[in-house]
């Protein structure tokens, strides 16, 4: 909602229409962007705000003055940050309705997600509504990597069920079942034909892999056999392929480490209770050892921490503990984090107010978590930092959000790629 202290920027706005993308219309964006000036704006430096005029010189960001300017822009001293993005989500398909989603990702200031299991020929059909400067950019997996009876082989029987997906969108096309390197050769060339953006596997209580393998109790309770990942990362690796594992427990943690993986989906315990089985709380804790080797590799750990919520008070009271400490360990050893919400009606705006109600760290430096997710969403793009050279892609917002974290709600200007979006359902009254 535009707040009544920047109304001189709607006005500004108007004179804008050149420049602006109206959200939902189809087409190709301007074969140039106008070179435009940002006055009086406060600039996220990583730690806090600092007064600067940047430009947009044909949608790069720079705080160089340009030879010549085409439109210029007062911020009224509006707090500038990079957008937001989202790190785990399967909301982005056909089965939604993509077009109100992209609205809603865009009003809520994410500009960049990332889908770890979805069908390819859902990615085909979207395309033309993605990755465009009106819109949001998504990579996709295209597919993934478990074991026999492994999650997410209930996902898509689910909707089978419904009548909306066949067979044949189950094994070879939501998931690839590998059960051992005879699998993985076979079956490796029909993922990669359909040029996936990165690798998903799945590890499930990997430890005890042997023990779980063919007990139907376990179903969707299993994954790969961790001696698979490593040759599943060399693969990816060859390829030029980055590698996603999703996790449940500190050992899956650990052999995920140790297999070589980009991205850690998932913290361990994030549904601890759910399990089939009861665990002890210790069986989630990240080791000292685990987060140094994380850091040591530069791995990213993916949140995805605010679905966990318990009637029972004394359960979430140990959840929340289980999430701070884990967060507190990661921290310590300078582990790169990412936010994930995992919820598909949702997205990563309850994940980033549930992370800030733990306590565990501050403001600022939850900002730079939330803002650099998107570094391992497109890793080779030039994106989440306010740097000379970066896309010029940012939020203003009315208020400071390293002060008040509730500020990250209060968003009065979007510009994605040098372009200013204006979204219907956020329009000034």
């Amino acid at each position: 909602m535009m707040h009544r202290r920047l109304a001189p920027l709607a006005v500004i706005l108007a004179f804008l229409l050149s420049c602006v993308i109206p959200i939902g219309v189809q087409g190709q964006a301007p074969d140039r962007n106008p070179t435009l000036a940002f006055t009086n704006g406060q600039w996220f430096d990583g730690h806090g705000f600092n007064k600067r005029t940047a430009y947009s010189v044909n949608g790069v960001l720079t705080f160089k003055r340009p030879a010549q300017i085409e439109r210029t822009i007062d911020l009224h001293e509006g707090f500038v940050i990079p957008p937001f993005a989202e790190a785990h989500n399967h909301n982005v398909e056909t089965l939604n309705n993509v077009d109100t989603l992209v609205e809603r990702y865009l009003s809520h200031g994410i500009f960049y997600v990332k889908n770890p299991n979805n069908l390819a020929r859902d990615r085909v059909r979207l395309l033309p509504k993605l990755d465009r400067p009106d819109s949001i950019d998504v990579s996709f997996s295209n597919g993934s990597f478990t074991g026999s009876g492994g999650h997410p082989v209930e996902i898509p029987q689910r909707v089978i069920r419904t009548g909306k997906w066949t067979e044949a969108d189950a094994e070879g096309g939501f998931y690839y079942v590998i059960d051992d390197p005879s699998d993985l050769e076979k079956k490796w060339p029909l993922l990669i034909a359909t040029h996936p953006d990165f690798i998903k596997t799945y590890l499930l209580y990997s430890n005890e892999y042997a023990r779980r393998k063919n007990d139907p109790k376990f179903n969707a309770w299993k994954g790969l056999d961790p001696a698979l990942l490593p040759i599943i990362v060399r693969k990816a690796h060859a390829e030029g392929l980055r590698v996603s594992a999703h996790i449940e427990n500190e050992p899956d943690f650990h052999n995920a480490l140790v297999a070589g993986v980009d991205e850690i989906n998932h913290m361990p315990g994030f549904r601890y209770a759910a399990d089939v089985e009861k665990h002890v709380i210790s069986d989630f804790e990240i080791s000292d050892a685990d987060a140094q080797l994380a850091a040591r590799h530069d791995t990213f750990v993916v949140t995805t921490l605010a679905g966990s919520r318990y009637s029972d008070k004394a359960q979430q009271q140990e959840q929340d503990r289980l999430n701070a400490n884990n967060l507190a360990m990661l921290m310590k050893h300078h582990v790169r984090i990412a936010l994930g919400s995992d919820s598909y009606r949702s997205d990563t705006v309850p994940e980033a107010t549930y992370i800030a109600s733990l306590h565990v760290m501050s403001n600022a430096r939850l900002l730079n978590f939330w803002c650099s997710t998107v570094q391992t969403i497109f890793p080779k793009r030039k994106v989440g930092e306010l740097k000379d050279g970066y896309e010029a892609s940012f939020l203003v917002l009315s208020a400071d959000p390293t002060k008040d974290f509730s500020a990250i709600e209060k968003i009065d200007l979007r510009v994605k790629q040098g372009q200013i979006l204006e979204i219907p359902s956020v329009q000034s009254n």
